[in-house]
């Protein structure tokens, strides 16, 4: 009786202790977060900067903490909440009013709320995101105030044959091939398309990172009567890049015949898409939310769909990319695995520069990766430098050499993958 009296009594002078320690700061907080999707915690970081901001409501750094996490999760009204916590804040996060709303402004025109966008851009057009900033100033000026689709509930296109899937689209009378591009942000034509499709308020964005994260010269202008089969999407806003660009997307070389085109994820996640290998078909239909215990939550990160990868007990992190050829792993990719360096030997693999050389690189042999779904058994990835920025991990990369195996369903930020038959 007198040892658990003083075992109760310990604990008591144990948790008074604990009730006396100074709460975290906002700083801590933060950090706290900033680690966790350095680690690419997401649920961690998700859980973290809730109980932050409950904790800190009119902090700026907690809320735009906050609305990162939300773009990641794909939560564009959320987000557009946090980032207008932010500008009404008192710190701002550190920023200047300037830069804050121009966060706010990027989160709307990537929600499609175009006219909304046009006062926080204007007033974001300042220091090194002056450049891009008045370019979608520009485009947002000759959009619909808000993006919007009409059509049918849903609608079946056939793929063309070839390395990637490629449909047909219409531009008012034109009908040209677009491959179904997930890695890329936004929907991208070539320049000699841009001039015969006519399209208008072209305006230069200096220098914006590609599918490879190479920088790239860009434009960006508005291309009217464009439609997905029987989905009218009439002004749309497009990036437009000079042929040579666009086909040289692909590091190891691509298909013989490079797209004119490529649809990206600012129209492809406005619906539940399905891509059947076996109906060689793209279905888009309205989303309605993927059921929780037959598909992984994917993210938004630096505008590429990210895609939770299991290999040998770790969670990796990949990008979803239907317009890569051939899948790889970063040397990030590469350190989570168990032996890390150890693991890569020498290979060769053609990997397509600006010099139209190919490159030495290692490889990471007879990997074993699990994907929603779907089991890939047997798999060489080469290990690829790809430069891409942002505060979450970018792992490997999942190309069409893989996905054409299985029938892949992306709808509301959640993705199944599931081995076709």
């Amino acid at each position: 009786m007198a040892k658990s009296v003083v075992l109760a009594i310990a604990l008591a002078l144990l948790t008074g202790c604990a009730d006396r320690r100074p709460p975290r700061t906002p700083a801590q907080l933060i950090d706290e977060i900033l680690v966790q999707l350095a680690a690419g915690e997401i649920d961690g970081a998700d859980q973290s900067s809730e109980a932050a901001i409950r904790r800190y409501p009119g902090d700026g750094g907690v809320a735009a903490c906050r609305a990162t996490v939300h773009d990641l999760m794909w939560r564009d009204e959320l987000a557009i909440a946090s980032w207008r916590e932010v500008v009404a804040s008192k710190d701002r996060a550190g920023w200047s009013v300037a830069v804050a709303r121009g966060r706010l402004g990027d989160q709307l025109f990537v929600a499609g709320r175009y006219g909304e966008s046009l006062a926080p851009l204007l007033a974001g057009v300042v220091e090194d995101e002056a450049v891009r900033r008045h370019a979608l100033v520009s485009v947002a000026r000759e959009l619909p105030f808000r993006r919007k689709q009409i059509g049918p509930l849903v609608t079946e296109q056939p793929l063309l044959d070839g390395a990637l899937p490629e449909f047909v689209c219409s531009i008012g009378e034109l009908r040209r091939p677009f491959a179904v591009d997930t890695g890329s942000s936004m929907t991208t034509i070539s320049l000699s398309l841009a001039e015969a499709a006519g399209v208008r308020a072209l305006t230069d964005m200096g220098s914006i990172p590609d599918g490879t994260g190479k920088m790239v010269k860009a434009s960006i202008g508005v291309l009217d009567g464009f439609a997905v089969g029987e989905i009218w999407f009439g002004s749309v806003p497009v990036l437009v890049v000079d042929d040579e660009r666009l086909a040289m997307r692909d590091l190891f070389g691509g298909p013989d015949r490079a797209p004119v085109g490529v649809l990206g994820l600012d129209l492809l996640s406005l619906f539940r898409m399905t891509l059947d290998p076996v109906r060689r078909s793209l279905v888009l239909e309205l989303p309605r939310r993927l059921p929780e215990a037959t598909s992984v939550q994917c993210l938004r990160s630096q505008g590429r769909c990210l895609v939770p990868v299991a290999i040998e007990g770790e969670r990796l992190w990949f990008v979803l990319d239907t317009g890569a050829s051939h899948s790889s792993l970063s040397p990030a990719g590469l350190a989570k695995l168990p032996l890390g360096e150890a693991r890569a030997t020498p290979g060769f693999r053609r990997v397509r520069t600006a010099a139209g050389g190919g490159l030495s690189v290692r490889e990471v042999k007879n990997l074993v990766l699990r994907v929603s779904q779907t089991r890939f058994s047997g798999v060489d990835l080469p290990v690829i430098t790809r430069e891409i920025g942002g505060v979450f991990p970018m792992h490997g990369v999942l190309g069409i050499d893989l996905l054409r195996q299985c029938r892949m369903v992306i709808d509301d930020g959640r993705v199944r993958m599931e081995p076709s038959r």
